[in-house]
């Protein structure tokens, strides 16, 4: 087992300890890293939507447990047989699906179809900050499969939300199969739609941005240059539909990715789309979906899933992120101070996305 000095006994970590309350600040004990387990030092992890749900008790978590799956460290111990590519003081940042079974019958569909197995589909995963302790702790177990190395020059606090947020967005429009220089809207302009903006015109689409916030729509132009969406559309304008139509030459969007679970802006979206366009709605309304019949239907449209994103598509984003400087505004809060957090994302009391960082 390869290790670095100094591993403490103990650390500090924010704990769930009761639905729809405060997190608790606690002093639990340092994992131990197991067979194909990387024992991280975590330096920043982020607060996303599913927190909340699970902070709210949608997901059944039990408790107490640490929240946050989207953590980003750098590695202090490897586990007995795990892969040697593996080095202590790698810079990492760690998805939310790890140790597939390998026996189910979604873990049997993947490897029969792709000759691999994906955490994500299998039917008894563990998720960071949803099943089992995430990353609002000083260390955090990963699974080295689910391991990603951060690129030179990416701090960790922009890294933080590309493990969930970025791999989220990256899928959905991988989900869309679109060409350069096709048109696809980006609505929601929140935490993962300002990922997505950027990465939809990192590569090479025109991109529209929706929003029914003002400051929402301003901050999806404050990029690096050449990230900027091509046109800004207030959701309540009435004539936003109009601007769209006539941004396409009257075609309509060749897809559309939903960054938040708004169910009518989700049906909406169909209006804005040229026949057999793409639909990804990245929510989760616990309530589920409604869409128009005779919009699915006479266009011919396409709805679909999206779950994150593999860690072979997540190496590929990250080359784009280094490349482009792509990037997420940050508000930063010290893991002392955060155990209000679900308060503070409650009442929008920050801009851009939530991140949590260790003490020094």
């Amino acid at each position: 087992m390869a290790t670095s000095d100094a591993i403490p006994e103990m650390m500090t970590a924010l704990q769930l300890v009761e639905y729809n309350k405060d997190y608790k600040l606690a002093s639990i004990p340092v994992p131990v890293a197991g067979t194909g387990e990387l024992l991280v030092r975590v330096a920043a992890a982020s607060f996303c939507h599913t927190d909340l749900q699970v902070h709210q008790g949608v997901y059944e978590s039990r408790f107490p447990m640490v929240p946050s799956h989207e953590p980003v460290g750098t590695i202090v111990r490897r586990g007995p047989n795990t892969d040697s590519k593996w080095e202590i003081g790698q810079r990492v940042g760690v998805l939310n699906f790890k140790h597939p079974c390998g026996t189910c019958r979604k873990c049997r569909w993947h490897k029969g179809e792709y000759g691999t197995l994906d955490a994500r589909f299998c039917e008894s995963k563990n998720m960071a900050g949803i099943t089992t302790d995430g990353g609002f702790a000083e260390y955090l177990l990963a699974d080295a499969a689910t391991t990603v190395l951060l690129p030179e020059g990416l701090g960790f606090e922009q890294a933080a939300p590309l493990m969930c947020a970025g791999a989220t967005v990256w899928n959905a429009l991988s989900q869309c199969n679109l060409k350069p220089g096709q048109t696809v809207g980006i609505i929601g302009i929140g935490g993962l739609g300002i990922l997505a903006v950027q990465f939809a015109k990192a590569l090479g689409y025109q991109t529209v941005a929706v929003d029914n916030c003002l400051e929402n729509l301003t901050l999806s132009s404050d990029t690096g240059p050449g990230l900027e969406p091509d046109l800004l559309v207030d959701y309540n304008d009435s004539e936003g539909t109009p601007k769209i139509w006539n941004f396409t030459d009257g075609l309509g969007l060749r897809a559309a990715v939903v960054c938040n679970d708004d169910v009518q802006a989700a049906e909406w979206s169909l209006k804005l789309l040229q026949p057999r366009g793409t639909c990804v709605p990245l929510g989760l309304p616990e309530k589920g979906y409604h869409f128009n019949a005779f919009d699915l239907v006479f266009n011919e449209l396409v709805i679909k899933g999206s779950l994150c994103a593999s860690r072979d598509s997540v190496e590929a984003m990250m080359k784009v992120v280094a490349k482009h400087g792509i990037k997420s505004h940050i508000t930063a809060v010290a893991l002392k101070d955060a155990a209000a957090l679900p308060t503070k994302y409650k009442n929008r009391d920050f801009k851009g996305r939530l991140v949590v960082t260790m003490d020094k």
